[in-house]
């Protein structure tokens, strides 16, 4: 689903992670429909800047996304 910010419960919770004072990044995938790991894990750290400190929220495909990148990530 793109853009993302108006899709499912998505904006809500970045809305209340704010409020609550959390640094907060939500963009939209490269390669939504696919969602292929040779791409989405380097989008992930090299341009999130997701490391071993990041709490990381996914759905769907990105909750697989997510997964790898723990199983990659110290």
């Amino acid at each position: 689903c793109t853009p993302i910010t108006s899709c499912n419960w998505y904006a809500s919770v970045m809305k209340q992670l704010v409020l609550a004072d959390f640094n907060v990044v939500m963009q939209d995938m490269p390669d939504p429909f696919v969602a292929r790991e040779s791409i989405w894990l380097p989008f992930v750290r090299d341009v999130l800047k997701c490391d071993e400190n990041t709490v990381v929220i996914g759905h769907s495909s990105g909750s697989e996304a997510a997964m790898r990148l723990l199983e990659q990530t110290k």
